[in-house]
């Protein structure tokens, strides 16, 4: 009997060493897993981070830290709950969680990170749009495309089609703020 505890033992640290599976964190533009390509990897949208903690999360609440658009990074960690990254200008670290009502994490990952940062796009926004990124808010007139480099998407949960004429954004757990749309462009910011 005392022949199998190892065995027993070793099977069980296979299984739940399984429990934070790697996901791949797969570039929309190229296909490539972001974790494993030698390509530079940016941020595709303004990140709002919570900076005494260092800490995003999937719901993109709208804290008081701004990790700029096409800001360069290093992909630390992936996993299906948290991904991991270091700003490599500064090699501060933050932790992306996925909240539970998240429900595709690597596909939301991949919103967020790509090795093509579209900064010529960015300059054939409207002035307004492209203030409203700068500044990492988002103001009166921006279009739909500003206000996603600007403040990143909607929760999903809350906002499941982008077509919507509003998107619900969380300021952090308990507030939210809707952002209403007439003609793709924003007519209105409800606190």
């Amino acid at each position: 009997m005392s022949f199998y505890k190892p065995l027993l033992l070793s099977a069980s640290v296979l299984i739940l060493s399984g429990c934070a599976s790697v996901i791949p964190l797969t570039d929309k533009v190229t296909g490539e897993d972001l974790f494993q390509t030698n390509k530079p990897v940016y941020t595709l949208v303004n990140l709002h981070p919570d900076e005494k903690r260092m800490k995003l999360y999937s719901v993109n609440f709208q804290q008081d830290g701004l990790i700029p658009l096409c800001t360069q990074v290093n992909i630390v960690d992936v996993t299906n709950k948290n991904l991991t990254f270091k700003i490599s200008s500064t090699d501060k670290q933050y932790t992306l969680t996925k909240h539970k009502s998240s429900p595709d994490f690597s596909k939301y990952l991949s919103n967020y990170f790509g090795t093509e940062c579209n900064s010529s796009k960015i300059k054939t926004l409207s002035t307004l749009d492209q203030q409203g990124i700068k500044d990492g808010v988002v103001k009166k007139g921006m279009t739909k495309e500003g206000v996603k480099y600007a403040i990143g998407f909607p929760p999903e949960h809350k906002t499941p089609d982008l077509n919507n004429s509003e998107w619900l954004y969380w300021k952090n757990r308990f507030n939210t703020f809707k952002v209403e749309f007439k003609d793709n462009t924003v007519s209105n910011i409800i606190d």
